[in-house]
């Protein structure tokens, strides 16, 4: 039931007995505001979002209905909002006529002591509370510079607020949600302990709230409401997925090495098919969609043979276009690509690798696409890609909509997903084929398989190396995103030389209890220590994809959860123990489904380590010690890494028997 509540000078409106929000002259729920310099427009939220913003207050208002399930109050004739009660959440819309106004602000209710989760994949600080967060899809930059080859920690660092998966939306430790319709650059600022201000550049559609009984259902609430994904391939969960490439032959004798270790395999992940260039940032797919008829001279006959062994392949795909490959010409002449100001075709890179940019408001264009990805993919037999970028569209691009790219940039990703989506229901490919995406809006997560977190860096480093994929992971999760994962072993090059023996083992231990199990060669894999180089690192990735195999059976009951009911297989410990005051600010270890926990080692030279175990009676996943929670401190060497199982798990015999028959490392 709404109710409005007056109050001094003004009015609160509650749903259900959940305040969301409050107004007075005083202190009004709404501003409406101009910019004075029209080329912050051309950015997202950073530093130059509030120069020269001026806000006009809403403090006026009147009531023109007001009953059980809706409300309807105008504010100055400049703002009609209207709310309706649909079950247990709360839909809160906006009409405002046209205008100057170009920036609006609306403060929704908040709780005192609350922590705050979500607005995307967060690499960085888990709780938001007291801290800005911007929603705008970006490429995770370095300070917006190229990424140094090798990187430097010491000249240039990411910019920890920057993400490719921004999602508007969050949930509160208090148990409600929060989910924005729009694609508006926006702002949160969670920094008020009594309010929520929630600031967008442009227009808005809706504002979502709704309540759960329940962490685990408040998460579900919000994850049904954004969309919940589709459900992920089974094969996926039976083995490792190899990042390997250098053509055909090269392939083979990777995953042969892979196979005579004892390893399970499920699929080949191979990101040259179309054939690669040599960059700054290391090894890059050439941007034509095309095989590489010298790396793989009969990929289709490859792939064939390869799935009669039971092993799947994987591709990978990006909405750009290389210039000097063969698709480009036809693009071109054709109109399809992105244009400057000046009518050119919009060329990004630098040096002597440029490519165009597919325009996806072009329905041609974006059936050309299609059928590119049907053509030279699907039809070649590929289980799958990695559907890359999706966060680069210029600022000044011209598209064939007519368009601003402001207001299509967040939306850029979803374009991107829905080509993928929509050429394998064309194809008639059914629910076998993977996608994952790396970056992503509001809309994104039914369109794919899931998301993967980019290119993290091989190393220790807390920023964008090992230790910043739980936080990302968790994050995203908590904001709807539904299945995600992450590249085994990391992509980017490290600061000082290669990546290590250690540092690979340890992110293969992870990736043992996660949903999926895929590696990644490196940028440079020539010099990166790789599986099939270090004898030593061998016998450990054999031993944790069998692990990954052997939880098949545990694999099937999180994934399902997560496509039928929206709760991440990577979970926050919040999810499930919510009355314990100590979860909400642990952002370094994890559930992996309801009945895992795990604490991944982030330190070269590690082996006795901290973690924290909720209430509950837990059972270490190597030598079957059972401790009652609180802080434990226990060793995990290289191959143990530290592992507990709720003893009162339905799998609990299962992770008994993966103890006792797992090899030695």
């Amino acid at each position: 039931m709404i109710v409005l509540e007056p109050g001094p000078e003004g009015f609160s409106l509650s749903a259900d007995g959940h305040r969301v929000f409050t107004h007075s002259a005083r202190k009004p729920c709404a501003d409406l505001g101009v910019s004075r310099h029209p080329e912050d427009d051309r950015r997202g939220p950073g530093s130059g979002w509030d120069r020269g913003i001026r806000y006009h207050p809403l403090r006026l208002y009147k009531v023109e209905e007001s009953t059980q399930s809706s409300a309807v109050i105008d504010f100055e004739g400049k703002l009609r909002l209207s709310a309706h009660l649909v079950g247990n959440r709360l839909r809160i819309a906006f009409v405002r006529p046209r205008d100057r106004f170009n920036r609006f602000r609306f403060r929704i209710s908040a709780v005192p002591g609350e922590s705050i989760f979500g607005c995307g994949e967060r690499f960085g600080r888990l709780d938001l509370k007291g801290g800005i967060v911007p929603l705008w899809v970006e490429d995770r930059d370095w300070d917006r510079e190229p990424l140094p080859f090798p990187l430097n920690h010491n000249r240039v660092s990411r910019n920890p607020r920057s993400t490719s998966l921004p999602l508007p939306s969050f949930v509160s430790s208090e148990k409600y949600w929060v989910h924005v319709e729009g694609a508006s650059c926006a702002r949160f600022d969670f920094r008020a302990s009594r309010h929520t201000v929630l600031e967008f550049r442009g227009t808005l559609k809706e504002i979502v709230v709704g309540w759960g009984g329940s962490a685990a259902d408040t998460v579900s609430g919000l994850a049904c409401h954004a969309g919940k994904p589709p459900a992920i391939p089974g094969w996926t969960r039976k083995g490792a997925i190899l990042g390997v490439g250098g053509g055909s032959g090269e392939v083979l004798r990777k995953l042969d090495a892979a196979r005579e270790a004892g390893a399970p395999v499920t699929a080949v992940w191979v990101r040259d098919w179309s054939g690669s260039r040599s960059t700054r940032q290391g090894l890059q797919a050439f941007r034509n969609w095309n095989a590489d008829t010298e790396l793989y001279p009969n990929l289709t006959g490859f792939i064939a043979s390869l799935r009669a062994e039971g092993v799947r392949f994987l591709g990978y795909i990006n909405p750009f276009l290389a210039t000097d490959g063969s698709l480009y010409p036809e693009a071109r002449e054709r109109g399809f690509c992105v244009r400057t100001p000046t009518g050119q075709d919009y060329l990004v890179g630098s040096g002597a690798h440029p490519a165009a940019m597919v325009d996806l408001t072009n329905p041609r264009a974006f059936r050309w696409i299609k059928d590119v990805i049907r053509d030279s993919m699907i039809e070649a037999g590929m289980s799958g890609w990695i559907a890359d970028s999706g966060e680069c569209l210029p600022d000044d691009a011209v598209l064939h909509s007519g368009e601003h790219p402001r207001d299509l940039h967040n939306l850029w990703p979803v374009f991107w997903a829905r080509a993928s989506r929509e050429a394998i229901e064309e194809a008639g490919a059914g629910g076998e084929i993977a996608v994952f995406l790396r970056s992503g809006w509001a809309g994104s997560s039914y369109l794919a398989s899931g998301f993967w977190a980019g290119t993290q860096v091989a190393d220790f480093s807390d920023s964008a190396g090992i230790s910043s994929v739980v936080p990302a992971g968790l994050s995203a999760g908590l904001s709807g995103a539904g299945f995600w994962h992450f590249d085994a072993g990391g992509c980017a090059a490290p600061a000082f030389g290669n990546r290590k023996p250690e540092c690979l083992k340890r992110w293969f231990e992870m990736a043992a209890f996660s949903p999926l199990f895929r590696t990644h060669e490196g940028a440079r894999p020539l010099t990166s220590c790789q599986y099939w180089t270090d004898p030593g690192c061998l016998r450990h990735f054999a031993r944790m994809t069998g692990i990954f195999a052997a939880l098949e059976p545990y694999h099937a009951v999180v994934a399902r959860e997560c496509s039928d009911a929206g709760l991440p297989p990577l979970r926050h410990l919040w999810m499930h123990y919510e009355e314990d005051p100590d979860v909400r600010f642990i952002g370094h270890q994890y559930l992996y489904g309801r009945d895992l926990l795990v604490a991944p080692v982030f330190r070269q030279g590690q082996e006795l380590k901290v973690a924290w175990l909720p209430s509950d009676r837990w059972v270490h996943f190597w030598t079957s010690r059972t401790f009652r929670g609180g802080s434990v401190s226990l060793e995990a060497p290289t191959g143990y890494p530290l592992v507990f199982y709720r003893e009162e798990s339905r799998f609990a015999a299962l992770f008994d028997s993966i103890r006792r028959t797992a090899r030695n490392p």
